[in-house]
Order: C-alpha cells, then sequence, then structure tokens
C-alpha cells in the first residue's frame, strides 16, 4: 500500500495575456479554494517569460496574500531528472514559443504536469475542479503510486476506460517511475509524430458484442469530438511534416482563410470550390438525425440555423467550428486524455475482471476521492449505458472550462466580465458596509444597561458586552477590519448564546468578509473602511448582477454563494 497526501495541490495556469497572470474567474476559484483548505498547501505554476514584469509582480501580491506558492515554469530546466523529461520540456518551450504557429497553452500544461519538479509538490487538478479536502485525512492508503480521474463504461464483460488528466496524483514516484516513464515516452512519440488509433480499436471493440454496444458507437459517432479525432490522422501538411505542432499551424492556417479551407476540403484536385460547398452542406445536412435531434438539441438547432445561411456566412461558421474540434481531437490524442489511456494501459477497452484488478485502483472514485475533488468531468466506475449518453449529451461548458479553445475563450470571457462587475460594484460598496456595521455595534454597547447588582440579567448583558467588545477590537485604529482577528474571535464567542441582533450582526460580517476574500478586494487580510464622516445609506439592495452571475451555470451559483 502506498500513503497518499490529498491536502498538497499544484495549479497550473499558463497566461495567453502578457498584461494579465490570471483571468478573473480563476482567480476567485483559487482564492475560494485557499479558504475552504486553509491549512492544505497550494502551489501555482506559472511561466514567467509569457508576462510583463508589472504582471508578475501582481501574481507575487496575489499568492503571497492567499498563501499560495509559486514555482515558474521557466526555472526548473536544472532540477529535470531524466533525458525523457529534457526532452519533453523542450517540446513544452515550442509549444508557449510558438503560440501564434501552432503552440497550444493546453499541450504545454500536460507536459508540465508529468515532470518531477511539477508532480513531486501534490495533485495536479485543472482550475475547474472545486476541491474540499476538509474531511479527509493527511493521509489515504492507495493500491497504486499514480491516481486519475477515471470512470468506466461497463459493456457486458468489458469495460471502455474514461481516463481524464485533470487530476495527476502521483503517490509514489519510486514506485511509479516506470509507469511514469510509459507516460513521458508515449507523450514524446505523440509530439514528435502525431496518429491515433482512437476510433479503430474502439470501433473493433464495440462492433463485436451486443447491439446496445453497436447502438452507443453510432451514438458516439454523433459526437463532432469522434468524427474529428478520425479525420485528424488524415492531415497531411504541404511539407509533410507529422509533428502535433507543425499540424496544428496548418489547422489555424486552412481555419483562416476561406480558399486554403476550400482546397482542403477537395477530395479530388479538380473538384471546384462551389461543389465542395456544396458537398459540405449536404454533409453536415446528414447529421440531422434522430440521435443528433434526441441527445444533441443545442447542436442540431444550430446546424439546422447554418444550413440557412448564405455560403459566406455557412463557410465562417464552419471554419471556427472545425478549427475548434481538430484542435481539441488533437491535442486530447497529442497530451490529454486519450494518450494518458493508451500510454499506461495499452487501450480503451479490456476485459472487466483486468480492469477491477489494474485499472480501477488507478482511480481517485475507487478511494470515494470524488467527494473531495468535485470534477463534473468525471464518470463513475461500471456506468451504465444510460448514464454515459447523459454525459456525452451535455452542451459545450458544461464539464468543464476548454478555455484554449476559442469556444471556451468566449463562455469564460462572459463570466469573467459578470464577476469583474460584481467586484467593482463591491470594491464601492464594502467600506461603506463595514462601517455601518461598526456604528451598529457601537451602538449596541451603548445600550446595554448597567445593572449593579448581581444577577442573570447582569452576566447576560456583560456576556454580550464582551462578544460586541471582542467584535468592536477587529476594527483597528488604521480605519481597517481585520478579517483574520475576526475569524480568531469567533472561536471564542460561538459558545455564547447571542440575542438575535448580535447574531444578525455577525452573520453580516461573516458575509462582508467572504465577499472581500473571495473578489481579492483585501490587503493582508484586511479592508479599509469609508472614512468615518461618510454618510450611511438607509439601505443596501442586493444588485441585479448577482442574479445574472447565479444564472449562469451551478458552479457560479456555488462560487458565489459559498457556505461562508
Amino acid at each position: 500500500m502506498y500513503q497518499y497526501n490529498p491536502k498538497l495541490h499544484v495549479k497550473i495556469w499558463l497566461s495567453n495575456n502578457p498584461n494579465a497572470f490570471m483571468n478573473l474567474e480563476n482567480q476567485i476559484r483559487l482564492i475560494e479554494m485557499r479558504e475552504k483548505n486553509s491549512n492544505d498547501t497550494i502551489h501555482l505554476v506559472y511561466e514567467s517569460s509569457l508576462l510583463t514584469q508589472t504582471s508578475v509582480n501582481a501574481l507575487h501580491e496575489f499568492c503571497r496574500e492567499h498563501r499560495i506558492n509559486l514555482i515558474d515554469a521557466n526555472t526548473i530546466r536544472p532540477s529535470l531528472q531524466t533525458d525523457n523529461e529534457k526532452k519533453l520540456y523542450q517540446f513544452y518551450k515550442d509549444e508557449i514559443c510558438n503560440l501564434k504557429m501552432g503552440g497550444n497553452l493546453a499541450v504545454a500544461s500536460d507536459i508540465l504536469r508529468w515532470l518531477s519538479p511539477i508532480f513531486k509538490n501534490g495533485t495536479y487538478t485543472d482550475f475547474d475542479f472545486p476541491i474540499d479536502t476538509t474531511n479527509l485525512p493527511q493521509l489515504i492508503p492507495t493500491e497504486m503510486p499514480i491516481l486519475l480521474n477515471i470512470g468506466s463504461l461497463r459493456m457486458g464483460r468489458k469495460e471502455f476506460i474514461l481516463a481524464n488528466n485533470d487530476f495527476v496524483a502521483i503517490v509514489d514516484a519510486i514506485a511509479a517511475q516506470n509507469d511514469i516513464e510509459r507516460v513521458q515516452r508515449g507523450l514524446i512519440a505523440r509530439l514528435s509524430h502525431y496518429d491515433t488509433d482512437f476510433i479503430e480499436r474502439t470501433e473493433a471493440e464495440l462492433n463485436e458484442d451486443s447491439f446496445i454496444n453497436r447502438y452507443l458507437l453510432k451514438f458516439m459517432k454523433n459526437r463532432s469530438e469522434s468524427l474529428y479525432i478520425a479525420k485528424s490522422k488524415e492531415i497531411s501538411p504541404p511539407d509533410t511534416s507529422t509533428s502535433s505542432l507543425r499540424i496544428r499551424k496548418y489547422i489555424n492556417e486552412v481555419m483562416a482563410d476561406k480558399n486554403k479551407f476550400l482546397d482542403f476540403n477537395k477530395i479530388y484536385p479538380q473538384e471546384t470550390h462551389e461543389e465542395v460547398i456544396k458537398r459540405l452542406r449536404k454533409d453536415l445536412q446528414i447529421q440531422l438525425n434522430l440521435i443528433k435531434y434526441l441527445f444533441f438539441s443545442k447542436e442540431y438547432s444550430l446546424i439546422k440555423r447554418i444550413l440557412e445561411k448564405n455560403d459566406d456566412k455557412f463557410l465562417t461558421y464552419l471554419m471556427k467550428k472545425e478549427r475548434d474540434l481538430y484542435l481539441k481531437s488533437i491535442v486530447v490524442c497529442t497530451t490529454g486524455p486519450i494518450q494518458i489511456s493508451n500510454a499506461l494501459f495499452h487501450g480503451y477497452v479490456v476485459d472487466a475482471n483486468k480492469f477491477s484488478k489494474e485499472i480501477q485502483p488507478h482511480s481517485f472514485n475507487h478511494y470515494g476521492l470524488q467527494k473531495a475533488f468535485c470534477s463534473q468531468n468525471s464518470i463513475p466506475l461500471h456506468e451504465n449505458v444510460l448514464g454515459m449518453l447523459k454525459f456525452l449529451g451535455v452542451d459545450e461548458g458544461e464539464l468543464n472550462d476548454s478555455s484554449w479553445l476559442d469556444s471556451g475563450k468566449k463562455l469564460q470571457s462572459s463570466r469573467s466580465k459578470l464577476l469583474a462587475a460584481r467586484q467593482k460594484e463591491l470594491a464601492l460598496s464594502l467600506p461603506t458596509s463595514f462601517l455601518k456595521i461598526k456604528r451598529e455595534v457601537e451602538e449596541n454597547i451603548q445600550k446595554i444597561p448597567q445593572i449593579p447588582y448581581r444577577s442573570f440579567i447582569r452576566d447576560k448583558n456583560h456576556s454580550k458586552r464582551e462578544d460586541l467588545e471582542l467584535i468592536l477590537n477587529c476594527f483597528n485604529q488604521e480605519n481597517e477590519f481585520s478579517i483574520i482577528q475576526f475569524n480568531n474571535i469567533l472561536v471564542n464567542i460561538k459558545n455564547h448564546k447571542q440575542d438575535d441582533c448580535t447574531q444578525r450582526l455577525i452573520k453580516e460580517l461573516k458575509t462582508l468578509c467572504h465577499d472581500a476574500l473571495i473578489f481579492n478586494l483585501t490587503k493582508d487580510k484586511k479592508i479599509k473602511l469609508a472614512h468615518p464622516s461618510s454618510q450611511l445609506p438607509q439601505s443596501c439592495p442586493t444588485p441585479p448582477i448577482r442574479k445574472k452571475i447565479r444564472g449562469l451555470s451551478q458552479y457560479m451559483h456555488n462560487l458565489i454563494s459559498w457556505q461562508k
């Protein structure tokens, strides 16, 4: 058995904006993770060469405020231990140095999580992976030295492996050395020469079994991702290069020029552009089948609308869509889940007995960890076909961010704009709200009557005065409120029975502290109050923007209404 420490964490964020170390949504997620897991160790990996010095300074200040340890990926080369790690690190550098020529930050991140200077620091998880380890012990016995986000689809006597690399825990690096090297060799092979046998091997396994399995295969083929995984291996750049980076560069070039796009889609050289457009329309029309209608209704409606557009708008849509789908397919088969499954388990469908003995113990689900590491992009072990169909039929952005794709960037940008509006509003309202609470506390202390003789009422008033004075002391001489001090006194006063008024004040302060922390409006866990001469508003109605944020998704609802 191996001993897994679930309280050591690694996050990786490689910014595509030199002037911003991280988007606001992920900043809020990281702060929330810190507040929920106050005693855990969190490492954040970044790449200094992608940022301005001002952004690097802002990042250091952010991490100092929230007790997060920084690792600059630009400095880890001397710590690499093997030739394969050095080769992978060079591939990583190729990705981040060629972002306008096929380089991809998702591929770069995929590489980093399998390098020892990174994985030795704890469990890697994606940013869209809410974490709460408060109910977990310090060490958990595991049967395997590597844990991943693994589920499976039960198909009679076989199991379809559904592995994801959004959770990677190297429990024991020495014991896992052979597995780590196998993954690293697989990544190097696919980065050097792009190829995938996922569709062919999956079809072979599913076709030979039951009617249900063949139906599932038909369903999977209706997923755009499956179609483009198959198509991606047929891409042949003009220079005959087969590296994953070069193929992605070629796809970017093709999808940015209508003539190149139409030439790319020719079946034979003599086919005219008009004939290509007609055939592409027909191919899209064929996708409007019953399965698409029942399980991919949003995509079904979109295809119907696009087919009604003129040729120019039709091509614009198709180019954007195909760019994302090709890139997504190439990435998942180069360094993502499909490649990891192939490297570690030599395939995608195995005998049920073998799965239970050799693969299931690699899954965090096997140890009940999915309750603490709450990925939406996780399928249970031994899932049935119905559950799998529900999973496959979700819309873009429901399970994960995919922020490295254009479609994912747009969704995250829309969420971040709403969060930025909320942050701006709180920056204006919180100083006044804290000042209002301070004045209420002072007034309540003054209202407590002095009773000269010993009695139950005097003792009760004395306890109330003590609690209110403890709260008042959290407001310092610099006109600030100390959240750390407030959290400390809560331990002392929570055993006292407060009246309704004191309970309300404490509840309001908890809410204000939560908002100030999560929206990164504190410095040294303190927040400035409005000037004492400020005139307080009569009421502070909840602004409509909050409702909009709640409606974005369940995750956003949980984020804003997180337990204080």
